[in-house]
């Protein structure tokens, strides 16, 4: 038998929402295929900005979950088995991500220590930095297991708090390298880990240029007028935008911010979250990925490309990297930030809607770029992926850090 593993996440390790959660869920998966021992906590905070009944959700994924009786002073908690791994949940109910801890953080830490004397797992596999979440970290050491940590932000660059890890994955060498530079850290840029089953289209209708999660940092901004101005010059052009972390329903507003109103054109269409990537790319034609901010890569173009969408992405942080040579990178205003809150003018949409309109009117070229999108998918293929997610941690076992004082303190 291998080494134990706890995966801890501080929300919904099925989040859809949160490429983060799934990312390091299966990562473990992985392990657990590969002869690892573990076991999951977690809680059901999403990143979702229309919260949803998780027990119905997981339900609806044909997972059996008990749940326990609450008492005076604790919450019910989910648990059931997926894909061999099993699975605690506290539920948190309606607070958000980052405002269960005060409410139900002593439950959360008592389900920890349990975890901890019961399981004695080898490698903490986790991602978080407030103050509880270090204090877990530290429990975690002191019983004696390594901690593998996951970066997916650049919310770690402060010197000092990687000093008690022992292994870091980054999700691309965009993010390796910055954090190189700003905190000297050496981590394990793992391109993202895929389970087929989740992310894999049975059957596509290739019809949609589909939007997911219609936040500002996202591209929210970008999205409206480039809706608008399809809509006025390109109107059989299908155009969806997915719900995730905010509503569906921003991308109208950000209409009428900039004196348009986006409810007119009945070529665009909203929708909610997904219960899987898959449900997206059955009927996705081309992905738009107008993130504003340095996204550290690109989960959902990932998914684009092993289903043979074509993704189009910014010229922001890892998302050209994520796109391994297949897609478009296309500009986006230098002054267009996360801090705009307008939509952005009619001339900053225009080398979108030309490459848009050459796929969406030219299926020879459309064609070849699926099948350009496949071979680059390759990449993030189960069998290339996994030797690399069992050597990280492998190397987490090894330990790398576990002389170090604990020097990193918490500023708010």
């Amino acid at each position: 038998m291998k080494a134990r593993i706890l995966l801890s996440l501080p929300q919904l390790p099925q989040d859809p929402a949160s490429g983060a959660a799934r990312t390091a869920k299966t990562a473990v998966e992985f392990a657990k295929e590969a002869g690892f021992e573990v076991r999951a906590l977690g809680t059901t905070a999403t990143e979702r900005g229309n919260k949803t009944d998780t027990l119905s959700y997981l339900q609806s994924m044909g997972l059996e979950v008990e749940v326990t009786q609450p008492g005076p002073r604790n919450r019910r908690e989910f648990r059931f088995v997926q894909r061999g791994i099993p699975y605690t949940l506290l539920d948190t109910g309606r607070l958000p991500l980052l405002g269960w801890e005060s409410a139900h953080g002593r439950h959360f830490d008592s389900l920890f220590d349990r975890e901890l004397q019961t399981f004695q797992p080898d490698i903490l596999f986790t991602y978080g930095a407030t103050p509880a979440d270090v204090r877990r970290h530290r429990k975690a050491k002191l019983a004696g297991a390594k901690i593998a940590f996951c970066v997916f932000n650049i919310g770690y660059l402060v010197k000092g708090f990687f000093d008690q890890i022992d292994a870091v994955t980054t999700p691309s060498e965009f993010m390796a390298q910055r954090y190189r530079e700003a905190v000297g850290l050496e981590s394990i840029p793992l391109p993202t880990p895929l389970e087929p089953e989740d992310v894999l289209a049975p059957e596509r209708d290739p019809i949609f240029v589909t939007m997911v999660n219609p936040s500002v940092e996202k591209g929210l901004f970008f999205f409206a007028r480039l809706a608008e101005e399809i809509g006025r010059r390109h109107p059989q052009i299908a155009l969806l935008a997915i719900e995730s972390r905010e509503t569906a329903g921003m991308v109208f507003k950000a209409g009428l911010l900039g004196g348009f109103d986006l409810r007119r054109h009945e070529n665009l269409m909203v929708a909610g979250a997904a219960p899987k990537p898959k449900d997206i790319f059955a009927s996705t034609r081309l992905l738009v990925v107008a993130s504003c901010w340095e996204e550290p890569s690109g989960r959902v173009v990932a998914e684009a490309l092993v289903n043979g969408v074509p993704p189009l992405v910014s010229d922001r942080g890892g998302l050209a990297e994520s796109c391994n040579g297949a897609g478009y990178v296309l500009p986006l205003p230098a002054d267009y930030t996360i801090h705009t809150r307008q939509p952005v003018s009619a001339a900053a949409v225009e080398p979108w809607i030309e490459v848009i309109g050459k796929l969406c009117f030219d299926e020879e070229l459309y064609q070849q770029q699926v099948a350009r999108c496949r071979q680059a998918g390759e990449m993030d293929s189960r069998e290339k992926l996994k030797p690399r997610s069992l050597e990280f941690f492998e190397k987490a076992l090894q330990g790398t850090a576990k002389s170090r004082p604990w020097k990193f303190q918490y500023t708010p």
